[in-house]
């Protein structure tokens, strides 16, 4: 249980924390571009050493630096390690933004900025607190560890070899994910992993130049064959048709869908997003959108550019035509070996000439609800914000959580203090103000519940 002095603490230097999200997020940093990522990562390790901490900047060749940090604790012989990234989404298309997405503005409660939320807002909560327990006590409650990546938003390409080849330095019981949130009705919600990824591009080529089209009536389209070749993949009902695609899913359990059927589906939020009539099957119950949403593998059309997409018109028979696609991987899917299976796919269905590029996968990963470190995320979040935690099994999205569950075989969890509609990888990024000193005291009454339980487990052992 937090005390009263670290509330208070936290309380009154909320001012100091969106300082400092505003003077990491006005450093740019976008790895898609490579642009600003070594400033970037000197500006972390800055800030890392500022509140009391150690840290040095690791790199390897062929990826972005990656910060490691460290502040030691007498209290505990547990650590804890910190995942977040310091690379940024690009900020385009920069005529949507209200205000410059590297200088942030606060605007109605809000703090505005290319990366306030996706990853530099969670980042500072957590080194601000760390910071708040060094001023109150002289030390955290237990060892911290700071991982905070480059090149997250480009596919983590590089950070199964930073941990690999210094895997004593990350050595760890328990590791908070990058991101965490609540939900529409402010409930907290504890994600305890994630689905896979592999992203592909196709690249086919049909004719040596381009063509008139009024020669389409002998000569090969490279476009139509793409669409031939994309409408084998998945049927109407979305069912993926690739042989042996869905061998090995870790199915939900029984307790895993009553924690579903507690954990209601945020239908209205998806629908004020996107729009009335925006899912697959409008006839889905919340139940069955949040199993989809958590478990089901995916085939998406990412992007598909040929030929002649200027103003007006150009009578052309294009002659290549490229796609880049990306399937998200359910619990127990292995990319590699889907990538086998996908290129067999291609080869036994006349596509043998489409070139085919792995542009990154992941396996995915979760921790158990019943998993100590979950648990206590979970009791923290309704003691702070008086609501019962949403528990989601499986994020729809991907990062690479696997590496430290099994490297140390730790668990790993995401929680923290955006908001839903943060607008993450959009014009007008956001964080709620509001939402950064719950948020703050959810982790720390997180790890010190957590650490109490172990405590006690380990004298109920000695016993």
């Amino acid at each position: 249980m937090v005390d009263q002095k670290l509330k208070k603490y936290v309380s009154d230097n909320q001012s100091k924390v969106v300082e400092e999200i505003s003077r990491l997020v006005a450093q740019p940093s976008v790895s898609a571009r490579h642009y600003g990522i070594k400033e970037c990562a000197r500006l972390v390790s800055t800030m890392i050493k500022e509140i009391g901490g150690k840290s040095r900047i690791l790199e390897i060749e062929g990826s972005a630096p990656l910060v490691y940090g460290e502040v030691k604790s007498s209290r505990s012989s547990k650590t804890i390690l910190l995942y977040n990234h310091y690379d940024v989404q690009p900020e385009e298309p920069l005529e949507l933004w209200k205000s410059p997405p590297f200088k942030p503005e606060i605007r109605r409660g809000r703090l505005y900025g290319r990366g306030v939320s996706d990853d530099k807002g969670e980042f500072v909560a957590r080194l601000k607190l760390i910071e708040a327990y060094v001023k109150v006590y002289g030390e955290p409650p237990c060892n911290v560890k700071f991982a905070v990546e480059g090149e997250e938003e480009t596919g983590s390409n590089g950070f199964g070899r930073y941990i690999k080849e210094n895997s004593k330095l990350f050595q760890c019981d328990a590791s908070l994910w990058e991101y965490g949130h609540v939900s529409g009705d402010g409930r907290p919600v504890v994600s305890l992993g994630g689905k896979g990824t592999l992203y592909v591009e196709y690249s086919l080529k049909s004719l040596k130049q381009d063509a008139h089209s009024a020669n389409a009536a002998i000569l090969t389209s490279a476009p139509w064959r793409m669409v031939h070749l994309l409408a084998l993949i998945k049927d109407k009902k979305e069912r993926i048709l690739i042989p042996g695609w869905y061998d090995g899913i870790e199915e939900f359990s029984n307790s895993d869908l009553r924690i579903i059927d507690v954990s209601p589906f945020d239908k209205k939020s998806f629908q004020e997003a996107y729009g009335t009539g925006a899912f697959i099957d409008e006839d889905s119950t919340d139940r069955e959108l949040s199993v989809t949403l958590q478990s089901r593998p995916t085939a998406n059309i990412a992007g598909l550019w040929a030929g002649y997409t200027g103003e007006g018109m150009k009578t052309v028979l294009p002659s290549e035509i490229h796609c880049k696609m990306d399937f998200r991987l359910a619990i127990g899917q292995n990319p590699k070996g889907l990538f086998k299976k996908l290129r067999q796919f291609l080869d036994e269905n006349g596509y043998d000439d489409v070139k085919l590029q792995v542009l990154d996968s992941e396996p995915g990963s979760r921790t158990s609800s019943d998993d100590p470190w979950a648990r206590a995320a979970v009791g923290a979040g309704e003691s702070i914000y008086g609501k019962k935690s949403i528990i989601e099994l499986c994020s729809p999205g991907t990062s690479p959580m696997h590496v430290i569950q099994n490297e140390y075989s730790a668990p790993v969890i995401s929680i923290g203090v955006s908001p839903p509609d943060a607008l993450l990888h959009a014009p007008n990024e956001n964080i709620r103000l509001d939402l950064l000193e719950k948020g703050m005291l959810w982790i720390a009454e997180t790890v010190e519940d957590y650490l109490a339980g172990e405590k006690k487990k380990s004298n109920v052992s000695r016993v």
